[in-house]
Formats: C-alpha cells, structure tokens, sequence
C-alpha cells in the first residue's frame, strides 16, 4: 500500500493522471482499514479508519467499521468470563454463554449509544440485554434506577417492535420482582403501559 501509495504521489498535478492517482491515495487508507481489520488488528484499523477524508468515497462505510470496532471493543471489555468469577455459584443472565458482565452504566450507556449509531437492531438488542442484565443484577436501588432510565431511553428512541416485545418480555416477566422495589415501581408501570400501546 505504502509503496503504490508514494509512487502515485510522484505524479504532478499537470499530469492527466493526476485526479485518478489523488482518488487512488485517497482509497488507501480505507483499503489499509479493510485489511487490518480483517486480521483483527482493531488499533491500526482505527488509525486507518480514520485518515478517510470526509469528503471520499469510503467516508460513511468508514464510519461504520469505526463505529463496529468501538461496539466490540467496549462489548469484550464489559464482558467478564465466568472463569475469572470468584463466585462460582454467581448467577449468570445467559447461561448459554455463561458471562457476566462488568456493570458500570457509564460504559454500557456508551455502547448502547454506538449500537444506535450504527443503526443495527442486533447489536441495540444485544445491548439491551446488557441493560437488562444490569437491572437484573445491580448492585444498588440507585444503579437499578440508572439501568432503568437507560432501558426506557433505548425503548424510546428504537421503534422496531422486535426491540419493543423483548422489553415488554422482560418487564412482564420479573415484573413481581421489580414491583417490590417502590423506587422504581412507577416508571416500571408506565414502561408496560408505554410498549403495550406501541404493540397494539
């Protein structure tokens, strides 16, 4: 790349060339991005991903491979393998996977803001089966209370019912639990009632 890349910046702006070889060295970097990615080398992917020119053919697809290597970086940092749990009686929300997840809202909240971004219903809804999770397991009233307004913003801001019925889903089936803490107990209420009307 770098080689093709110097010799197609020997030509002059005289040349007739020179508007094919400027688009060429403006493709470089997004093909750079390409293959690093491929070989799960996210770093220099990110770097190449992000000398795309603004204005370049590949600026949007750009963007969305940046906006994917975030998503799985941060996932893959928020995931804690159930080897390195210390409780090994612990509860796990997918026991398919058996993992847990480090609950810390300010990283999930970024996560779910990438996953819209992208604009990808799979990965909002593997998202909010972090924010699921986390008022499943949280640590405090207050964290359950954070988790829950966070819940309530994906349910917002997302239409598609897929996403709806998986939060209906989930309200209606811990719902004895979630009544029981009052804190919550009106937002939980107005949630249900909120993705029924959505889903009629």
């Amino acid at each position: 790349f770098e080689l093709a890349k110097s010799k197609l910046r020997e030509i002059t702006p005289e040349s007739p060339y020179y508007p094919q070889a400027v688009w060429l060295i403006q493709k470089v970097p997004f093909k750079k991005g390409i293959d690093a990615y491929e070989k799960q080398q996210y770093e220099v992917a990110i770097s190449e991903f992000s000398k795309v020119p603004l204005h370049g053919e590949h600026y949007t697809e750009s963007q969305q491979y940046l906006h994917l290597i975030n998503y799985k970086i941060l996932y893959n940092q928020l995931r804690i393998s159930s080897d390195n749990l210390h409780d090994s009686n612990s509860r796990t929300y997918n026991d398919s996977t058996e993992n847990e997840f480090n609950y810390d809202i300010v990283l999930i909240s970024k996560l779910v803001d990438i996953a819209e971004k992208m604009d990808d219903s799979k990965k909002i809804l593997e998202s909010l089966d972090v924010v699921i999770s986390g008022i499943k397991y949280s640590s405090s009233k207050s964290q359950t209370e954070d988790f829950l307004m966070l819940f309530g913003k994906i349910v917002s801001r997302n239409k598609e019912k897929r996403i709806h019925k998986k939060a209906l889903n989930f309200l209606l089936a811990d719902f004895g639990s979630l009544y029981q803490q009052v804190e919550i107990r009106q937002k939980v209420f107005q949630l249900v009632g909120n993705l029924k009307m959505e889903l009629m």
